[in-house]
C-alpha cells in the first residue's frame, strides 16, 4: 500500500501535490501517507497501518486479533461478510433477495460484487448491504482525513471499478464528516489512476 501511495503520488491522481493518503481496498484495508513530499513509515517503519484503526468498539473480529478495525468493514472481505449476513437476515425472513439467486443459494460465491450488482437492480437487500458499507467506508476515510489533511486522498482496489456508484454517495457522506466541511479548498477524494500497477510504478520510483 505505500508504495501503491508512493506511484499514485509521482504519476497518478496525487501528481502536484505534497500531501496525500492512498487508501487501498482489497483482502484487508491497506494505507500509504506521503507528507510534504515524503513516505510517513512511523519510527518502526510500521507506520499507517490505516485499516487497524477502529470504527466499531467491540465490533468484527479483524484478522490483526482486534475487534472493530475499519478493515473488518471496508475491505472486500468486509463487504463479503456483510452479504452474507444480510441474504442469512433475509432467509430467515423467507424474504426474497436478488444476492441470493446471484449467488444460486451458493454463500461460497458471494463476491464483493454481488451486493454492488444487486443493488443496481434495485433489490432491497442490495441497498442496504451497499448503503452499510459506504457509511463505514465513508466514517473511517473522513478519520483520515481529519487526522491527515491531505490534499488528495485516493482510494484503489477492485471495488473501485464500481466508479461514481461508489464513489458518489462516498464523497456525500464524507464532506458532511469532515472538521473542515465549511471551509475550502476541502481534500480531492479520488478514485486512483494506476490500478494495480501502482505498487509497481511506485516501487520503481524509489530507484529513479
Amino acid at each position: 500500500a505505500t508504495v501503491a501511495a508512493l506511484g499514485e503520488y509521482w504519476v497518478g491522481g496525487g501528481k502536484g501535490y505534497a500531501n496525500m493518503v492512498m487508501v487501498t481496498l482489497g483482502t484487508g484495508v491497506g494505507g500509504g501517507v506521503i507528507l510534504d513530499g515524503k513516505v510517513y513509515a512511523g519510527f518502526n517503519f510500521a507506520g499507517a497501518e490505516l485499516g487497524h484503526t477502529v470504527i466499531e468498539k467491540d465490533g468484527r473480529k479483524c484478522s490483526c486479533g482486534r475487534r472493530g478495525c475499519w478493515e473488518a468493514y471496508s475491505s472486500a472481505t468486509g463487504l463479503i461478510a456483510m452479504t452474507k449476513d444480510k441474504i442469512l437476515e433475509y432467509r430467515e425472513k423467507g424474504a426474497h433477495t436478488l444476492m441470493e439467486k446471484l449467488i444460486c443459494g451458493d454463500l461460497n460465491r458471494i463476491s464483493g460484487k454481488t451486493a454492488f450488482t444487486a443493488a443496481k437492480q434495485n433489490d432491497t437487500a442490495g441497498r442496504e448491504v451497499v448503503d452499510m458499507y459506504i457509511d463505514y467506508l465513508a466514517c473511517g476515510i473522513a478519520n483520515m482525513i481529519n487526522i491527515f489533511q491531505p490534499e488528495v486522498l485516493s482510494i484503489g482496489g477492485g471495488i473501485c471499478h464500481e466508479g461514481d456508484y461508489l464513489l458518489t454517495p462516498l464523497k456525500e457522506r464524507v464532506f458532511k464528516e469532515i472538521y473542515t466541511k465549511d471551509r475550502e479548498p476541502k481534500t480531492k477524494l479520488v478514485i486512483a489512476e494506476l490500478g494495480n500497477d501502482a505498487g509497481i510504478i511506485g516501487a520503481a520510483s524509489l530507484g529513479w
